[in-house]
């Protein structure tokens, strides 16, 4: 049995879709499962061992680059087709494939429900993991607990040059799109004094893009940002003693991986983009869930100590 899960994007939304792979590998043992993605997290399926292929969409291609895409899907003739982004160009994939059975997820939009059925829209704003397993469970008729296998093998010896850092360390990672979820750098900087006033030989990694190296501006922390590919970024976050950032996807991975994860929730809909696997606290302002940067260091240093401890 061929199936085909259509989730190009973003990060921590591919992360949420990644338990769909692993319950139809628990439904059907024999079952190929290949993934397409966008160029830019073409590296992130990968990591999942449920995975059996991966197969990339070059979206600055425009037309060109749907029709690249579409070609290979049908070459493959799957015998199952998922839509879990639910928008129109994925369901445009969807409708043109081969396959018999062609499902989307709970909560399309740009109405795409026209072109793919949508499974259980009545649960569309349920937490994304959940709201994604819902089409495994049209599939089979059974329900699945979230699990993911993932692989890690990345050798970080370039990147962190002593063994003595990866030790004892936390990873800070802040940088998220949009005002929302942005804390704030000054709010990172005096947890960053707490943490090292209670912790003096606890070492601190900031981890993000390219374009985040610097942002801190701290001699206390190890800035690898833009330094590691998604490979690595998981081999450094599975021996952090706690990670700590904004609803990010390199959060969300964190999580997955039973990293002790202190999530500072902004602007996002928690009910909807909450982790669901792993261990993790949520901070939020219920006073005003927008204003983010009223979450105190000092909380967030406090929850941190939890885990720690």
């Amino acid at each position: 049995m061929k199936i085909l899960i259509i989730k190009p994007s973003s990060f921590g939304d591919i992360v949420q879709a990644l338990p769909c792979a692993n319950a139809l590998k628990r439904a059907y043992c024999d079952c190929q499962i290949a993934w397409v993605v966008f160029n830019n997290w073409k590296l992130l399926p990968g990591i999942c061992t449920d995975i059996d292929e991966v197969i990339t969409w070059d979206r600055k291609k425009w037309f060109k680059g749907f029709f690249d895409v579409l070609k290979k899907v049908r070459q493959k003739e799957y015998d199952v087709v998922i839509d879990l982004q639910g928008l129109l160009r994925s369901a445009f994939l969807t409708k043109f494939s081969k396959s018999k059975i062609k499902i989307g997820v709970a909560g399309m939009k740009e109405f795409s429900n026209l072109l793919v059925r949508e499974i259980s829209p009545q649960k569309a704003k349920i937490n994304a993991t959940l709201r994604n397993l819902e089409t495994v469970h049209y599939l089979t008729g059974r329900s699945f607990e979230p699990k993911v296998n993932i692989r890690i093998n990345a050798n970080v010896d370039n990147i962190v040059k002593t063994d003595k850092i990866l030790k004892n360390f936390i990873v800070f990672l802040p940088f998220a799109r949009g005002k929302g979820k942005d804390w704030g750098i000054l709010n990172y900087q005096k947890l960053i004094f707490l943490l090292k006033e209670k912790y003096s030989n606890l070492n601190i990694i900031v981890l993000g893009s390219n374009n985040d190296y610097g942002k801190l501006e701290s001699d206390d922390v190890i800035d690898l940002c833009g330094k590691t590919n998604i490979y690595e970024l998981a081999s450094i976050l599975v021996k952090a003693r706690v990670a700590v950032g904004a609803d990010t996807g390199p959060m969300h991975l964190a999580s997955i991986l039973n990293v002790p994860s202190v999530f500072i929730f902004g602007s996002s809909d928690i009910k909807e983009t909450s982790p669901y696997i792993g261990k993790f606290s949520l901070l939020i302002n219920k006073q005003s869930q927008k204003d983010i940067q009223s979450i105190s260091p000092e909380i967030v240093f406090s929850e941190i100590l939890k885990w720690i401890k």
